[in-house]
C-alpha cells in the first residue's frame, strides 16, 4: 500500500465524513420537531461510525511516515477489522441464543 493510496484513502474518508455529518445534522434537526425512536437509533449509529472513521483517519495519518509495508498492511488489514471487513458470521454475539444451530 503505497503512500499516495493512504493519502487518497484519507482524502476520500474525510470527504464521507463531512456528507455523513451533514445527513447526521440534518436528521438531528428533524428529530427536534418530529421525534422518532427509529432516528434515535440512527443518529447514534452514525455518532458511533464516525468516530469509527475518525479513528482510522488518524491511524493513516500515523502510517504516513513508516517505511515498513509489512507493518502498513497489517495496520490496514486491522483498520478493516474494525469496519466488519474480517468477520465471517456474527460471532461473538451478546448474550444467549435461544436456538442452536
Amino acid at each position: 500500500c503505497s503512500m499516495e493510496a493512504l493519502l487518497k484513502l484519507d482524502q476520500k474518508l474525510a470527504e464521507d465524513e463531512q456528507k455523513i455529518v451533514s445527513s447526521r445534522d440534518e436528521l438531528a434537526a428533524a428529530q427536534k420537531t418530529a421525534f422518532t425512536e427509529e432516528n434515535m437509533g440512527t443518529i447514534a449509529w452514525l455518532d458511533n461510525f464516525l468516530g469509527r472513521t475518525g479513528s482510522l483517519r488518524a491511524q493513516l495519518r500515523a502510517l504516513q511516515g513508516i517505511q515498513d509495508s509489512d507493518f502498513v498492511k497489517q495496520m490496514i488489514k486491522a483498520a478493516g477489522y474494525a469496519f466488519g471487513g474480517g468477520r465471517k458470521g456474527d460471532y461473538p454475539k451478546v448474550g444467549a441464543s435461544p436456538y442452536s444451530a
